[in-house]
Order: C-alpha cells, then sequence, then structure tokens
C-alpha cells in the first residue's frame, strides 16, 4: 500500500510541474509581456497618426482646391463691385461677396486646423517612431530570456512525459485505473499532504483518528470533507 501511495504522490507531483511548466513554456514573462504590450501600443498609435495624416492631407488637399476657386470668385466680384452703375446691383453683387468672403472664411479657418493638428502628429510620428536603443536592447534580452527558458522547459516536459509513463507503467492498470478515477473528480489536487491534523486542500480539521492512519500507512485515506487522497509530507519527500 505504501507503494501505490508513493507512486500516487510521484504522479500528483509530476502532473503539477508539468502544468507548471507548460505554464512557463506557453506563459510569457510579466515583465515581457508589459515590454510587448508597450511595443504593440506604440505600434498602434504610429498606425493610427499615420492614417489621421493621411485623411487630413486629403482634406487639406481638397479644402485647398476650394479655397483657391473661392478666392478667384471673390476678385470676380470685388470687380464686379467696381463696374455697377446703380445701387441694386452694387446691393446684389455686396450680398454675393459676403456669402463667397463668409465661406471662404470658414475654409480658410479649417486649413488653419488641419495645418496645426498636422504639425502635431508629426511631431507624434517623429517621436513614437524612435525606439531607442536602451528600449531595444532591454526588449530583445528579455525575449531572448524567455525564448531560452522556453527551450529549457521543453526539454524538462519532455522528462516529465517520460517519468509519467514509467510512474504509470510501474503502478499497472488496476492502480491507475483508481488514480484516473480520482483525478477526473478532484484534479488539479487529487493527492494531498496534511496540514498538521488538517487537510492542506480544503483546510478543514481531519479527525484525530484519521490523521492516525494517514501516518500508519496501512490503508489509502481520504479527507471526509473533499475526498482527497492524504499523505503524511514527513513520510513522502519531494525527491519521492
Amino acid at each position: 500500500m505504501r507503494e501505490q501511495l508513493a507512486g500516487y504522490i510521484a504522479l500528483q507531483r509530476l502532473l503539477d510541474r508539468r502544468t507548471a511548466l507548460k505554464r512557463e513554456r506557453d506563459t510569457p514573462p510579466e515583465a515581457l509581456t508589459a515590454l510587448r504590450t508597450q511595443f504593440a501600443e506604440r505600434h498602434d498609435k504610429l498606425e493610427h497618426a499615420r492614417k489621421r495624416r493621411e485623411t487630413l492631407q486629403g482634406e487639406q488637399a481638397s479644402l485647398q482646391k476650394e479655397v483657391e476657386a473661392l478666392r478667384e470668385e471673390r476678385e470676380h466680384f470685388r470687380k464686379q463691385k467696381s463696374q455697377v452703375t446703380n445701387m441694386k446691383q452694387l446691393s446684389a453683387v455686396v450680398s454675393e461677396l459676403d456669402h463667397v468672403e463668409s465661406q471662404l472664411k470658414g475654409k480658410e479657418d479649417r486649413l488653419l486646423e488641419i495645418w496645426q493638428e498636422l504639425e502635431g502628429i508629426d511631431g507624434d510620428i517623429a517621436t513614437l517612431g524612435e525606439e531607442s536603443q536602451e528600449e531595444r536592447t532591454l526588449r530583445e534580452q528579455a525575449e531572448a530570456t524567455w525564448e531560452q527558458g522556453r527551450k529549457a522547459a521543453e526539454t524538462e516536459l519532455a522528462d516529465v512525459e517520460r517519468d509519467l509513463r514509467m510512474v504509470q507503467r510501474e503502478l499497472g492498470e488496476a492502480a491507475m485505473a483508481s488514480f484516473k478515477k480520482l483525478w477526473e473528480s478532484r484534479r488539479p489536487n487529487a493527492v494531498v499532504p496534511i496540514d498538521g491534523t488538517g487537510c492542506s486542500a480544503c483546510h478543514a480539521d481531519l479527525r484525530p483518528s484519521l490523521v492516525q492512519m494517514v501516518r500508519t500507512n496501512e490503508e489509502l485515506q481520504f479527507c471526509d470533507h473533499c475526498r482527497r487522497l492524504l499523505y503524511d509530507p514527513e513520510q513522502f519527500q519531494a525527491s519521492a
């Protein structure tokens, strides 16, 4: 029974290690994630600024043509104003001239706004487009460090998978069937150590008699509350 329990504990520890290694392999460190996020945000802002600049430049070109046309129209009405012969004609020309002046002012004001915004965007693009040597080095070092860690985790993961297969063979089909049933209902912690006189998983206080039976290892013992398999950590060290 002790050998079977030792096998179950080994399986639990190997499964825990496999989960941790997969997390190390697949999840970038927080520092690298932060650097990636910073770089991605910079890229997104740069793309947004470029698109905004392109839109404004299109509007600027269109407005410039309209302004030029309105200026020509204004000159036309100014000439007409100097050639009118009566008040009725003068009133009509002045009215047209005022209308053109009003349109022209609105478009020239908008052109000024566009010019000012483009000036700001150009400054933003120049800043966003610059990644300092220090920033680049830090990001590349973090990527390289994680890649090394991923390779190490992948190598150890292969060893863990091999050890899992070996322990399963040593336990045999009957014992493995019992473990799988327990694992499916209590994963990821199906086999847990006692914590003094309590269950380390659900933290419930255990009956003194149950604690004693866990320590004698005569039979497999389960927590009365969470039904996980219990063992005495003093008898089964981490190297088991």
